[in-house]
């Protein structure tokens, strides 16, 4: 059961945290002003989502794939009571116990984030033993009959739980039915997902909160953003009170932009102010305090960082699964039917569904086009009423659901990159990082944190929050192959290294997604490090490779081996020197140590895709280490080092090792250390086919 007392001390270093980053960066001009890209970009969104609109009510075009209340779609000028009312309706009160029998106290607000997933703050829950026995109470909100006592729910930690002190967050588990015998279904749930263009400065910030542990409010007036900030965080003024914590913050259009959890108070030195500038002492009402905002925490910053999140728990794994799965950008799914069309989007449900009435875009009912793996029941709008259409749809089995991506739970004992893997005595060391750029790295206790896989392992750029380096075994015995494809296993999903901050790791909000021209491209390859000598460890070493710490911005002409669409034809250089290295791995020595990386200069690009600037690369290198064989049958090491340029991705090249056409790429290893920071162990520079020749760099 909670204390209440922490968490009023949690919740007051959260306050001064919150001070601290306000007196250390305050809003400037520069800061709340709205940049040509941001404002692009919010128009773009913005314009998507109502061209939906108009051509659903054309008849042109059915609604999207959703699992989500209607009005967080809704981009209208003024949000009317309905949308209000559906929005809080998944906000509860978090109370101290969840026993019927107990008067309900409220100290925290949290919100339902998936059908049975609760978001809050680490410092309402900073671990599970203080979840534990706690409850969520719902609809505690002013009636015709006065305040309703609500219905509580018991919060499950034990099934799903994970807690984030540095971004101020916490997930838990939501019990399905409530011990006064209420279903949870039926309150419905807030979607997020990982947009950073939702909103701009200037614009409305709305809350649903609990003030003081009382009755529900909405904060709907007065109320405006004042800064998105790139550490994760943003500021406005809306009125909050204690209790307020965990609160979701909204756009106009009723869709979550953030997650309340501080207010920041004026401070003169390490010293709290009073209205009246006197100091504020700890035990004083903080009604007294002169608070000049509120911060909350980005709610694309937190998709982001649960992707990272690997539970233990199968029951509580697959529930967080289900909830990333629902937090793709809407506007995506927008996008990709209005190219399709209408035809290609119609609707999959069964012919026993009718199809709704055309409607505005912001209207209640929508058509549905889903793929189901079992009998679902679905509720067409909003939170689901008397009025609420809906109908259960048994599927086919060509309509089932593609399972995703498995990956190994237990980060502890993954064996990593093997230096000794070619065997004989030939070793392939781990490289190293010269002294003039070990600042850069993820360190832990002053060291240089190698992050180990399945098959590989990797050193991350801190400042640029990509890998510096990875080292991968590589095998392509058949044998050792025994499956492979996409029914094995699943569809694509990249998550993040729960490791490491997810503050060091780009993503998909930071620029895969709002930049369509880059892939996520591999520097581990998939096919490369999918091997092992069980099914098991075969499908855990192909998941690996999909942690964001192995995933570099790479531009689709480049990164595959056949692009196709607007790129049909050409052959992407570092996609088909990959598939150029497996065809001569699948004859004699199936065997490889491959070095790779990208080259991270200080003259790299930069862009913002909505998250801050992103220093991408335009070079990126890589090492093959093979036992080579004489006449006599005696093995030796030999190293070929490349470095290959994003800057020239339309030219065609063939595929033949020995070189073959990629020895304009061939350069000393020297040459690569050089360019990178890298430090290649003796053996390898000693082995490199190379050696001390002067090679021509390539175009850059």
């Amino acid at each position: 059961m909670a204390n209440t007392n922490l968490v009023d001390q949690r919740r007051r270093v959260m306050m001064l945290a919150a001070a601290a980053r306000w007196k250390a960066q305050p809003p400037t001009a520069a800061t709340t002003a709205i940049s040509p890209s941001q404002q692009a970009r919010f128009d773009a969104r913005r314009a998507s989502l109502i061209h939906a609109g108009e051509l659903r009510m054309q008849g042109r075009l059915p609604v999207f794939i959703e699992r989500k209340i209607g009005p967080t779609l809704d981009w209208i000028a003024a949000p009317p009571t309905e949308a209000a009312r559906a929005a809080g309706r998944p906000v509860a009160r978090i109370v101290v116990s969840a026993d019927p029998k107990v008067e309900p106290i409220g100290f925290a607000t949290g919100f339902l984030i998936s059908p049975s997933v609760l978001l809050t703050n680490w410092h309402v829950f900073p671990d599970i033993a203080s979840a534990r026995g706690t409850g969520a109470n719902f609809l505690h909100e002013a009636g015709d009959r006065g305040v309703a006592r609500g219905i509580t729910f018991e919060l499950d930690p034990d099934t799903l739980f994970h807690s984030d002190e540095s971004l101020d967050y916490a997930i838990v588990a939501v019990r399905p039915t409530a011990p006064t015998g209420e279903l949870l279904s039926p309150l419905n749930f807030l979607s997020i997902n990982a947009s950073a263009s939702k909103i701009l400065p200037g614009m409305p910030m709305l809350m649903v909160e609990y003030p003081d542990g009382g009755a529900k409010r909405y904060a709907t007036s007065n109320c405006k953003l004042l800064e998105l900030r790139d550490d994760g965080f943003l500021r406005y003024e809306t009125d909050t009170s204690e209790g307020s914590s965990g609160s979701p913050c909204f756009s106009e259009a009723w869709e979550v932009c953030a997650l309340h959890h501080a207010s920041i108070p004026r401070v003169r030195g390490d010293d709290v102010l009073n209205k009246d500038g006197s100091v504020w002492t700890p035990g004083e009402p903080d009604d007294d305090i002169d608070w000049i905002a509120n911060e909350g925490i980005r709610i694309s910053f937190v998709v982001k960082a649960m992707s990272a999140v690997t539970p233990v728990n199968p029951v509580g794994r697959r529930l967080l699964d289900e909830l990333l799965e629902g937090t793709i950008d809407p506007a995506d799914d927008v996008s990709k039917l209005t190219t399709q069309g209408a035809a290609e989007a119609a609707p999959k449900v069964g012919s026993t569904v009718a199809p709704p009435a055309p409607q505005s875009f912001m209207g209640a009912n929508m058509a549905v086009t889903m793929n189901f793996s079992g009998p679902v029941t679905i509720y067409v709008g909003g939170a689901p009423s008397t009025s609420a259409a809906f109908a259960t749809v048994t599927p086919t089995s060509a309509s089932a659901n593609e399972k995703s991506l498995r990956f190994d739970p237990d980060y502890d004992n993954r064996e990593g990159y093997d230096p000794e893997f070619l065997g004989e005595g030939i070793s392939v060391p781990l490289p190293m990082v010269a002294a003039a750029r070990e600042s850069e790295m993820v360190k832990e206790s002053g060291q240089i944190l190698i992050l180990k896989y399945h098959h590989f392992s990797l050193a991350v750029n801190a400042s640029r929050r990509i890998q510096m380096w990875s080292a991968v075994n590589v095998d392509y015995d058949s044998a050792k192959r025994m499956v492979s494809g996409r029914q094995f296993f699943g569809t694509d999903r990249w998550i993040g290294d729960p490791r490491i901050p997810a503050k060091f790791q780009l993503a998909d909000v930071d620029v895969y997604g709002p930049a369509g021209q880059f892939d996520r491209g591999h520097i581990v390859r998939r096919e490369d490090n999918a091997w092992g000598n069980t099914a098991s460890e075969v499908e855990f070493a192909n998941a690996d490779t999909f942690h964001w710490t192995n995933c570099t911005p790479q531009h689709a002409a480049f990164n595959r081996e056949n692009a196709g669409g607007k790129y049909a034809g050409v052959v992407g250089i570092w996609g088909g020197f990959e598939g150029h290295i497996q065809k001569n791995l699948q004859t004699d020595d199936t065997r490889a140590c491959i070095l790779a990386g990208p080259v991270l200069a200080a003259d790299d690009p930069k862009e913002d895709f909505g998250t801050g600037l992103v220093q991408y690369p335009e070079t990126f290198w890589k090492v093959v280490a093979v036992a080579s064989q004489d006449a006599g049958g005696v093995r030796s090491l030999r190293t070929y080092g490349f470095l290959l340029s994003q800057k020239d991705v339309i030219a065609r090249f063939g595929v033949e090792f020995a070189s073959g056409e990629y020895a304009r790429y061939q350069v000393p290893l020297a040459q690569i250390s050089a360019a990178t920071g890298v430090v290649f162990d003796a053996a390898l520079m000693n082995a490199d086919t190379l050696g001390n020749a002067v090679a021509e760099a390539p175009a850059v």
